[in-house]
């Protein structure tokens, strides 16, 4: 079997194992109640909104002036650009890019917020900034994938502040939402990249 292949199996493998485990607690009852809140207040709702339209614009303009041509062009064989490109990886699309935002909002919404707040008592501010900043650096895996510093500082920049935005509408609205909005976003800007480098590749 091809090693990258391979690779990406076992990756694919681990986040299903990740996420049904993270899940486990959920059907014993643990916090249950921060999956969704079902409530609204328009003061919030408009925070929300205004967050998601300010992180696109923010994700516009890394991907349009701190990105190049050269990083696009490595950038090219994340799985999901990848899979726009093939038109023919709906696993990836479909099940493992949904399941990577379900792993990661469990993890870095659901579990460090509460933990955070619960635990280490502290208030919600600071339980949103420092879960917003774990979300970050654990975006390094990125420098070590494409060893470039304008796509690891891309992603340590806007991951931030997604970290930000969801941890506010966790706090709000409980975990679903968080996973549609992550989803949301990223979908929209790994398909923002592939028309940017599919343009890229027209040129040539």
């Amino acid at each position: 079997m091809n090693y990258d292949l391979l690779k990406r199996h076992n990756k694919d493998i681990l986040i299903i194992v990740v996420v049904l485990s993270s899940l486990i607690p959920l059907f014993f009852g643990y916090n249950v109640q921060n999956i969704i809140i079902f409530s609204f207040n328009s003061i919030p709702f408009l925070y929300v909104i205004s967050g998601i339209v300010l992180l696109f614009l923010l994700g516009r303009i890394i991907f349009s002036k701190i990105i190049d041509e050269k990083s696009i062009s490595k950038m090219k064989g994340h799985e999901l650009i990848e899979s726009f490109i093939n038109k023919n990886e709906k696993w990836v699309k479909w099940v493992i890019f949904p399941l990577t935002m379900v792993m990661e909002e469990l993890l870095f919404r659901f579990y460090a917020i509460i933990v955070i707040i619960d635990l280490i008592n502290l208030n919600s501010i600071l339980a949103i900034l420092i879960s917003s900043s774990i979300f970050s650096i654990y975006h390094i895996h990125f420098w070590f994938r494409y060893h470039d510093f304008r796509i690891f500082l891309s992603y340590l920049i806007l991951s931030f502040f997604l970290g930000v935005l969801n941890g506010y509408v966790f706090i709000h609205n409980g975990l679903i939402p968080c996973v549609l909005i992550h989803y949301g976003m990223a979908f929209e800007l790994y398909f923002y990249l592939y028309r940017k480098f599919y343009a890229e590749s027209q040129k040539r």
